[in-house]
């Protein structure tokens, strides 16, 4: 993904929270926030790691039926 500041990854979830300037990603903020809450209701997990070199790693799971 898009390289981010690991200090931002708190912020990563939150609803209508973007980390970038507007204009450069056409966004409103909302689709992290959707896909944890979607993945929450699931009783799974999501998180992100950022590397300093570049990119942001999105991991997530689910329970086994």
């Amino acid at each position: 993904g898009v390289t981010l500041d690991p200090g931002q990854l708190k912020e990563l979830f939150t609803p209508f929270q973007r980390l970038h300037p507007t204009g450069t990603y056409q966004s409103v903020g909302m689709g992290l926030s959707l896909v944890q809450r979607i993945i929450t209701r699931h009783s799974g997990r999501i998180w992100a790691e950022a590397r300093p070199e570049g990119g942001t790693t999105f991991f997530f799971t689910l329970p086994t039926a």
